[in-house]
């Protein structure tokens, strides 16, 4: 899997948490000011640009974001994120979520929403919700296990489970601010059961890594000269000196 996959990931990432839309409403479904779910007026696949409208939304109707918190300006990215890894029960970077700081119009209690979305790919692309991502990573159904080959865009991985053909796994998610070069291969070793010098001699997997402020490890199968991909058949989680399960 090129490298370049996950440097695009990473910008998809800074792009989510730095957009801003306008003119959000102070009211939704959740009965307090703002907070709840919202769909996107002309809703459109991935993230919308700039200036598009949210309608409030039942979070147990199709939609598309849930506003989780007013924020002030200052810091509002790191509280935003806080306020996911709260809201999610487990971190958001191990997450399929990404999210979006909105401009509000109520400016008492601050400017800024924090809104959260789940995306099927690498690529950042949102798909609409019937139910509430709270506690998503907490009871698991959101957190990255295994990851798909995209045959539209083979730059780009989707999220899908480890009992499915997959091409990658993650393996362990590094403290922030950590050396994902030099802190992943001991991740991925870890998680395999293995030391780091007994990983670098398997030669049929690779370690690999969200850049960016994800710090997420990864363990994928090589490129194989003869197209082959999604060979993975279950999980390698333990796997040790045992062969794929392919």
């Amino acid at each position: 899997m090129p490298r370049k996959v996950m440097i695009y990931i990473a910008g998809l990432v800074v792009l989510a948490g730095a957009l801003l839309w306008h003119s959000m409403s102070r009211s939704s479904g959740s009965g307090e000011s703002g907070l709840g779910c919202y769909s996107a007026v002309l809703s459109i696949p991935g993230i919308p640009e700039s200036g598009r409208r949210l309608t409030p939304a039942d979070c147990g109707q199709p939609h598309d974001w849930e506003v989780i918190s007013l924020l002030r300006a200052d810091a509002a990215e790191r509280r935003c994120q806080e306020k996911a890894d709260a809201f999610l029960g487990g971190s958001w970077r191990a997450s399929r979520v990404v999210y979006a700081l909105l401009s509000a119009t109520d400016r008492m209690r601050g400017g800024l929403f924090c809104a959260l979305a789940e995306t099927s790919d690498t690529a950042g692309t949102t798909i609409g919700s019937t139910a509430t991502l709270k506690d998503g990573m907490r009871d698991g159904r959101l957190a990255v296990t295994c990851l798909l080959t995209d045959l539209e865009d083979r730059d780009t991985l989707r999220y899908g489970g480890c009992d499915e053909h997959h091409a990658a796994e993650a393996a362990g998610l590094l403290p922030e601010g950590a050396d994902q070069e030099a802190d992943c291969p001991a991740a991925a070793a870890g998680y395999l059961s293995l030391t780091v010098d007994e990983l670098s001699q398997r030669g049929d997997l690779q370690v690999r890594w969200f850049e960016g402020e994800r710090g997420l490890c990864l363990l994928v199968e090589p490129d194989d000269p003869a197209g082959r991909h999604d060979t993975l058949r279950a999980s390698v989680k333990g796997l040790g000196r045992a062969p794929l399960p392919r």
